[in-house]
């Protein structure tokens, strides 16, 4: 099963939101992860949306999500009995995650050295928004912070308005799978060297990668403009107006002659050899793109997609969230299973984005209730009976 890919290897993860991810596809590939909050709870637990209309600190779906399968416990790592906890628990992990930035673990004497002396093998990785050193390297990040200084905002969005932010924090996203990356590679050399390594992981670098912002400036000096949904080398490649929605449609030259076919009562122009050529239509992209949104705005999307793809020329709706989930396809191949929160109630969760050997893995437990794993962890692990943990929660430190 695929949820067993990483079995055996455990995570302690600190990290907040800008991390979340990262635990969350490592529990996904079958590591244990154990989520490590303040006493007060993550601040995730608090950002909506929540379910039901609450906001008591279970109900954040953003929280239910990022930590699904995760196991949870409190700890407060500002106080000496807290951190004295934190490094007994140290030595039975491969791995710890943060993202609190530069210095942060360093102040509270938890630096890597110090988690290295506990624990020789030890990968640390640290997610933060410009990365460990550098200028920039105690600014705060937020994500539309990081995608503006990576270069990608700039490119993004409508040529004639102000850069548009993409949805969702995506540069926490992007970071967190290569930081998942990192530690994949770093538990392959440990395997060989058998010693851990410290893993430090830009978010403003993992976005600026793409293709437009690192590489077409860096090797040619030449700034790419936004362009909106339009492709910016191929045309008609955009999205285009139907009856009930939207259609994204890319036709290359080699779609181009197939789409005139589709399109009977095309304008004659159109046939004129000059058009076979993806740089002449993407040059007279905003003449060409009414002219086809007059062919599309027949249509229903799906009967237009239909039209399409039984001739092979790439274009399918724009799902709304609700398309999405109820799409024939991802419910073949079982991609959202139920889960039942204490709290939330049972609720469609999605899963990973792929199978292993055609097996979808099973299904990520819910997110841990605040503390819902102390007894367990703290007692079972660290052998302290039940007086000893009263006595850490009466004083605050879980």
């Amino acid at each position: 099963m695929a949820r067993s890919l990483l079995s055996g290897y455990r995570v302690l993860d600190i990290s907040s939101a800008k991390g979340a991810f990262c635990g969350k596809f490592l529990c996904d590939l079958g590591m244990e992860v154990i989520k490590v909050e303040p006493p007060g709870g993550d601040d995730l637990r608090r950002e909506p949306p929540f379910a039901q209309g609450r906001s008591d600190g279970e109900t954040s779906l953003s929280f239910a999500y990022l930590n699904a399968g995760k196991r949870g416990i409190t700890l407060d790592l500002t106080c000496p009995a807290g951190r004295n906890l934190f490094l007994d628990l140290l030595q039975r992990v491969d791995v710890v995650l943060e993202s609190s930035g530069p210095d942060y673990l360093e102040k509270l004497n938890l630096g890597y050295s110090v988690l290295t002396e506990r624990q020789p093998k030890l990968i640390l990785v640290s997610l933060s928004g410009f990365g460990q050193s550098g200028p920039y390297s105690h600014f705060k990040s937020p994500d539309i912070v990081t995608t503006a200084m990576s270069g990608l905002l700039y490119v993004s969005g409508d040529p004639e308005l102000p850069p548009c932010m993409p949805p969702e924090t995506q540069s926490y996203y992007y970071a967190s799978l290569y930081a998942a990356y990192g530690v994949m590679l770093a538990l392959w050399r440990r395997e060989e060297q058998g010693k851990g390594v410290h893993i430090d992981t830009s978010i403003q670098a993992s976005l600026a990668i793409h293709e437009h912002v690192a590489f077409t400036y860096s090797a040619e000096g030449k700034l790419v403009k936004r362009a909106g949904s339009q492709h910016q080398h191929v045309a008609p490649a955009n999205l285009f107006r139907c009856q009930d929605g939207y259609i994204a449609l890319f036709a290359t030259h080699r779609h181009w002659p197939i789409l005139l076919e589709i399109w009977e009562d095309h304008p004659p122009e159109l046939d004129d050899p000059r058009w076979k050529t993806d740089t002449e239509r993407r040059a007279h992209a905003d003449w060409l793109n009414p002219l086809l949104e007059s062919f599309t705005s027949r249509y229903k999307k799906e009967e237009l997609a239909h039209l399409l793809q039984k001739r092979g020329v790439p274009g399918l709706p724009v799902n709304t969230p609700s398309d999405f989930q109820k799409d024939p396809h991802i419910q073949a191949r079982e991609f959202f299973t139920s889960v039942t929160h204490p709290e939330i109630g049972e609720y469609q969760q999605p899963g990973v984005p792929f199978t292993v050997d055609g097996e979808r893995p099973k299904p990520a437990a819910p997110a841990p209730t605040l503390g819902q794993h102390n007894e367990e962890v703290f007692g079972q692990e660290l052998d302290l009976d039940q007086q000893a943990l009263d006595h850490l929660a009466s004083e605050g430190v879980i």
